[in-house]
């Protein structure tokens, strides 16, 4: 545990146009991990930001999200922090949201998740593509047979522009203040009305057979649902999960290239494996400890925040409220302070042991807490399901592998430069 004094949290000395802010874009990961070694667990990033390398202590900020700190301000929005009120309806259409992502309810959706995805991995045969251009789209159409009980393109592209529009946002990069006109804000807002007018038509019609998907679930509340907590459960739960699975999907198609004989003893898997859909992570044991493996390798969401409400302890070391809190899955999945084995050594065998293979915590590829990822559990059959088909119906070309790198993106971990073929074999 960190001993920091109340008084004064070490860092990189500077205000904004200090050099450390440029040493940061350069190697974000190396900067943060050393000043991490330099300063301790808790240290000072700038004026305003805090970033925390515990895993006890980023499980203790996760706990208490909603009570003492929030998701990271929109800076759209001018960096305005929610009001209570918009905390607690967002609370309530997660909370309406969850029974359908909860592990017991998946089996009788995921053979429609598993042909969707064999329809699109399918469609790039023999094509040359973006694994970071293709996932997006992928990922939802993946997602949407447990939101609706048929097909719809028209959501399709609407959760798609309004993700296009919200990630061209945080790659600007830019506060805005909320009088000032802004053309980011204006698409992100025109976006996302553009997913409630899709949705709501949707919401009014009855479907007789959408009982088992978030549809159903809504409609089939004993009291009607308001219609924000309806949009947020039926919408934005699903734009939510767009990053995170994109970019995970990317790395398998990495990892599977890069490493043959895991793709190899996957393929001997799934080939004698029954009841994939109804329990993928009983039925497929080692491709289920592979996707857990990319997921600590490259968490797609490399950093996340939240922003104090009220002063934080954190340790020894107390921070002001107003302050955003940093803190990296990638940094801990990489730390072996936190893990049995080389966490730097790809090993999909880790996760097979009965014993967990690092400290508590210190595993967090959906983060964790009030705002964690609901979709934990169809996260990883999704990843799953994917490495299945392509192990047994494809032969992937990874060309160049060794040139491949990683972006750090303000929102995900995504691989840059990478080529990827698909053929039937």
């Amino acid at each position: 545990m960190s001993q920091r004094s109340k008084e004064a949290i070490p860092g990189p000395r500077g205000g904004i146009l200090a050099r450390h802010l440029t040493a940061y874009e350069a190697d974000p990961v190396g900067f943060l991990e050393d000043c991490r070694r330099r300063y301790g667990d808790v240290f000072r990033f700038d004026t305003d930001v805090v970033v925390v390398t515990d895993p006890d202590l980023v499980t203790e900020v996760l706990a208490r999200t909603n009570r003492d700190s929030v998701p990271n301000a929109n800076p759209l929005h001018g960096g305005r922090f929610p009001t209570p009120e918009q905390t607690r309806r967002w609370m309530d259409a997660r909370q309406l949201a969850a029974p359908i992502f909860r592990s017991a309810s998946l089996p009788s959706r995921l053979p429609v998740v598993q042909a969707a995805l064999a329809s699109d991995l399918d469609a790039l045969d023999g094509t040359w593509f973006d694994p970071s251009d293709a996932c997006w789209a992928i990922c939802v159409r993946a997602l949407l047979p447990l939101y609706l009980p048929s097909e719809s393109p028209a959501l399709v592209d609407a959760v798609l522009a309004s993700f296009d529009a919200a990630r061209g946002a945080a790659e600007a990069a830019v506060r805005v203040p909320s009088w000032m006109p802004s053309r980011l804000r204006r698409r992100v807002r025109n976006a996302d009305q553009h997913v409630r007018d899709t949705i709501t038509p949707m919401l009014g019609c009855p479907h007789a057979d959408a009982s088992a998907t978030m549809l159903g679930h809504i409609q089939a509340q004993p009291e009607t649902v308001p219609s924000d907590i309806a949009m947020g459960a039926m919408g934005f739960t699903l734009l939510g999960a767009i990053g995170t699975m994109g970019a995970a999907w990317c790395w398998i198609l990495y990892y599977l290239a890069a490493h043959p004989e895991a793709a190899d003893r996957i393929r001997e898997e799934a080939t004698t494996a029954t009841g994939i859909t109804k329990d993928p992570a009983r039925a497929l044991p080692y491709t289920w400890a592979f996707a857990q493996e990319v997921l600590r390798l490259r968490p797609p969401a490399w950093l996340l925040g939240r922003d104090a409400i009220t002063d934080v302890n954190l340790g020894d070391a107390e921070v002001p409220a107003g302050t955003a809190i940093m803190f990296s899955p990638y940094l801990l999945h990489h730390d072996e302070r936190w893990w049995t084995t080389d966490p730097h050594k790809f090993s999909p065998e880790r996760w097979l042991d009965t014993a967990r293979p690092h400290t508590p915590g210190a595993y967090l590829p959906f983060a964790s807490g009030p705002r964690g990822c609901l979709g934990t559990h169809l996260g990883l059959a999704i990843l799953a399901l994917t490495a299945v088909h392509i192990t047994t119906q494809k032969r992937l070309d990874v060309p160049n592998l060794e040139t491949i790198t990683t972006y750090f993106g303000p929102s995900t971990l995504t691989p840059a430069t990478m080529k990827a073929r698909l053929t039937p074999k």
